[in-house]
């Protein structure tokens, strides 16, 4: 009988997590032990109700986090409200204990990048941050809401802050604390030709309340923060370095693709156990105050006793720094529109389907530019293949149709990674080895989608949905879906 691992707070000394996956489930739930928490993808939730109902379940377990990824925090045109919404009904359901998004954009012009795409560092663009934070509020519990550094692959010209200090905009302005990618920071400060460390100190480390540690890899002279390779060295000793500073923090090993045998990933969260209780106590902060009245300054995110999670800003700034810090959240029309603009160009540039040619990129860098295109078809096909449970069974053999089947096809303008799904299972159908897989797999995405259009979008289907698919050998399944577009979907395979 599968016995729950004890369940933690967060906060705990040496608390050590991983990111659910169904590659690692049998293993986890044969030990549950083995971590102390588990982190689960919010947008994996809302496309597959199967994921969702495991994430119910899981945690019965384990204190489990969503960990959002598309909300878009930093557009300069807003915030999808009702994606923020349930992403608040998710983190009700699954009892979350924090819930965390990450500080860049995924939307400008009304395109879909289709990857966390890092902000300027500006003033604008903390503004911005912080007003879709103050919205993303309205709708999420009362529970800490923790903000991600990303990483960059696309350099913004004429920055007017550094990296650390940026951030140290963004979690006075909002409140919130820092989930600190370390992986990120190091992946940053590698491809920027700067020492990690010193790079890791110019962060508000006072502020981190969490720490994501993940491998990477070189390509071509570049640093990937791929989540499919080992933890270098490095970042153990970047993630030394933080809570040597910040004394134990909730730490969360990433592992998204290219799973080792379990005892390689044990041996990883072992190692950063072993750091966070190695930590010094925590330090008590103080916040500073300023001299008279500071009726800007921001409300911290709301905690939960036990979690620590909700921390003060940096101690011993300058009263002018602390000055800046604390204005306000609003941006001039003229400020937001500029911001908006450059976002809109990016999201162009990344997702038009003819590569852009080197004087059309002007003022990004052309290898900037074609390095985050192709990362982008990358990331298509691992956004898209989760969605094909039964054809991602062939998992080699479904990863190479899928890139062919990105090549050949431009992003679609609105989920993206439903529409390469169902292309990628048209492919499959074809394809003997994998049809019997990809046709129930397209038949399910078809009940709960319509489409693709011309253009090549999807959208929910909102009308009860009822068919049946033959497959090879002679076996009928049928897919029934209610109305509305959350309804269940139920799969009902007849007894021959």
């Amino acid at each position: 009988m599968l016995v729950p691992a004890p369940r933690s707070p967060l906060s705990g000394a040496g608390a050590v997590g991983v990111g659910f996956r169904p590659e690692l489930a049998a293993d986890l739930l044969s030990a549950p032990g083995a971590v102390d928490f588990v982190e689960v993808v919010a947008e994996a939730c809302f496309a597959s109700p199967a994921a969702r109902r495991e994430a119910s379940a899981i945690a019965r377990i384990w204190p489990v986090v969503p960990h959002g990824v598309k909300l878009s925090l930093g557009s300069a045109s807003g915030i999808d409200m009702d994606r923020a919404r349930r992403l608040g009904a998710l983190c009700r359901e699954l009892s979350a204990p924090v819930v965390s998004e990450h500080v860049a954009f995924v939307r400008g012009g009304g395109r879909e990048i289709g990857h966390l795409t890092a902000l300027p560092y500006t003033l604008e663009a903390a503004r911005a941050v912080a007003r879709n934070v103050a919205a993303a509020r309205r709708a999420l519990p009362d529970i800490p809401l923790l903000l991600e550094n990303a990483a960059c692959t696309l350099r913004f010209p004429g920055d007017a802050l550094g990296e650390g200090d940026f951030y140290a905009e963004v979690v006075a302005r909002t409140g919130c604390d820092l989930l600190l990618d370390v992986g990120n920071v190091y992946a940053n400060a590698v491809n920027a030709g700067v020492d990690p460390g010193e790079l890791l100190g110019s962060y508000p480390l006072e502020r981190v309340a969490m720490v994501h540690i993940a491998g990477g890899v070189v390509e071509h002279g570049f640093y990937f923060d791929t989540h499919a390779h080992p933890v270098p060295a490095p970042v153990f000793e970047l993630l030394a370095q933080v809570v040597a500073r910040t004394g134990p923090l909730p730490i969360l090993l990433e592992r998204d693709g290219d799973f080792p045998p379990f005892a390689a990933l044990a041996a990883e969260i072992a190692t950063a156990r072993e750091i966070a209780r190695s930590a010094p106590s925590r330090p008590t902060l103080t916040r500073p105050r300023l001299a008279g009245p500071t009726p800007a300054e921001p409300t911290l995110a709301p905690t939960r006793p036990g979690l620590g999670l909700a921390l003060p800003t940096r101690p011993g700034l300058p009263a002018s720094r602390a000055a800046l810090l604390y204005n306000s959240t609003d941006a001039s029309p003229s400020e937001a529109s500029a911001l908006a603009e450059v976002q809109a160009r990016v999201a162009e540039l990344l997702t038009s389907p003819v590569d852009p040619p080197p004087e059309a990129v002007a003022p990004f860098d052309a290898e900037d530019v074609a390095r985050s295109r192709a990362i982008l078809q990358r990331k298509r096909v691992d956004d898209a293949l989760p969605l094909l449970p039964r054809l991602s069974s062939h998992r080699e053999a479904a990863a190479r149709l899928g890139a062919r089947c990105v090549e050949a096809s431009p992003r679609a303008p609105s989920r993206t990674a439903v529409a390469d799904a169902l292309r990628i299972a048209a492919a499959a159908v074809d394809d003997a080895r994998l049809a019997p897989e990809a046709i129930v797999d397209r038949l399910l995405l078809r009940a709960r989608f319509v489409g693709p259009s011309g253009d090549g979008s999807v959208r929910p289907r909102l009308l009860p949905f009822i068919r049946r698919e033959r497959l090879p050998g002679g076996r009928v399944v049928w897919a029934i879906k209610g109305i509305g577009s959350s309804a269940e979907v139920r799969l009902i395979e007849p007894r021959r």
